[in-house]
């Protein structure tokens, strides 16, 4: 009967270690199971990102975007490099005509120190340099005068010439050191020249591969449409808020009701061909039917771009599709778009005159090369542009 409580004991412990065993192998099956599902969500992130990640990189647009923003950063430094290399050799050339003005003062000065030198020499050979004679005081006098005299002028010389030897050095440091920034904003040049023309053939490779993939092609069109659709929705934002803020602002211009109307035909923005035209349209090479908001308008690079009538620009900045853009708001619900610039000459908030240049032509964002893509829109519609222009 003694080993019965010692048995119970055994017992009860066999029980309770059972117990705590079960106990801990709930938890850290709870615990498993947790760390299992946030490697799930972890897993769905990663799966996202990388499906975002492999979208931008098919991105035909943001290629071109990010190609033609690098394009126009280099094509402004080369301009900048070069405009420093022209302003180096400017001052070159004033160094070196300072220091052909020296080298001509210094040979003077020399020719005439050295004059001096001989003149004392025989002076001294014949005595005249001697102060004291057989003539009356004020004739020795006189002579010490003229001595101090000679003297002063002499030193005044040799100062000269040792100011202009000095003055040489340093020319001649300064053109060493001019020769060689220019020697070294040449080869910056070459470097630039080089890494904007692989940046312009990588863009004619990636629209080579447009033209001829029907894919790619196919991909773009719908790219440019959503590009098209997020825009016209950020420019209905705007004006939105816009008439929350002030809903009694007048009018930013006189062109909507002219327009409306029919009246008076618009001026073209550039003077050239149209390449494209407005409406439903049927690709020659893949047979795609694209419906075009705008039309493209035959245009150099660098040309200026005008506005078509007084209005208020609402957008002036890049946007992927078009390049470097600008949107103008007319008043009355219109406004005109003109993309494919590579230059803008104003900034948002900006108030524009009929005729005014606000940008100039270029082939960021285009597909073709240099020209002007043009749009006209009432609320958000798009107008066909040759039915507002005037006739040529």
């Amino acid at each position: 009967m003694k080993g019965y409580p010692v048995f119970m004991l055994a017992v009860a412990l066999v029980l309770c270690m059972g117990s705590y065993s079960s106990s801990a192998y709930g938890d850290e099956k709870g615990a498993d199971k947790e760390r299992l599902q946030r490697i799930k969500r972890e897993m769905r992130e990663k799966k996202k990102e990388i499906k975002r990640a492999n979208r931008k990189e098919r991105s035909i647009l943001f290629d071109l975007d990010t190609i033609d923003r690098d394009i126009q950063a280099g094509t402004s430094e080369l301009a900048d490099q070069r405009q420093w290399l022209r302003e180096a050799e400017v001052g070159l050339r004033e160094v070196e005509q300072n220091n052909t003005e020296i080298s001509r003062e210094l040979t003077r000065l020399k020719r005439m120190y050295g004059q001096r030198l001989r003149a004392l020499y025989k002076m001294t050979r014949t005595g005249n340099a001697a102060v004291v004679s057989t003539d009356s005081l004020s004739s020795a006098l006189k002579r010490v005068k003229y001595l101090s005299i000679i003297a002063e002028r002499d030193n005044t010389v040799m100062r000269k010439y040792s100011n202009a030897l000095d003055r040489l050095v340093v020319q001649q440091a300064e053109i060493a050191e001019k020769k060689e920034d220019i020697f070294s904003r040449k080869r910056t040049i070459e470097v630039k020249k080089a890494e904007l023309e692989a940046r312009r053939r990588k863009k004619a490779e990636l629209l080579a591969s447009v033209r001829k993939e029907k894919s790619l092609y196919e991909q773009t069109l719908r790219e440019l449409e959503e590009s098209s659709t997020s825009l016209w929705a950020m420019i209905k934002r705007s004006e939105q808020e816009k008439e929350t803020v002030n809903a009694t602002t007048p009018s930013s211009g006189t062109m909507g009701g002219s327009l409306q109307a029919h009246g008076a035909k618009l001026p073209w923005p550039v003077e050239g061909h149209v390449l494209s035209r407005f409406g439903m349209q049927r690709h020659p090479q893949f047979g795609t039917m694209v419906f075009r908001r705008g039309i493209e308008i035959e245009a150099r690079d660098g040309e200026g771009v005008h506005a078509v009538s007084n209005g208020q620009v609402a957008y002036a900045d890049w946007y992927k599709g078009y390049g470097k853009l600008i949107i103008l708001d007319h008043g009355n619900d219109f406004y005109t778009l003109y993309g494919n610039l590579s230059r803008l000459d104003l900034n948002k908030g900006d108030r524009v005159a009929k005729g005014q240049v606000i940008g100039l032509a270029g082939d960021t964002g285009s597909m073709k090369g240099s020209k002007l893509y043009f749009e006209i829109r009432r609320k958000g519609e798009a107008k066909d542009p040759l039915a507002w222009l005037a006739k040529k």
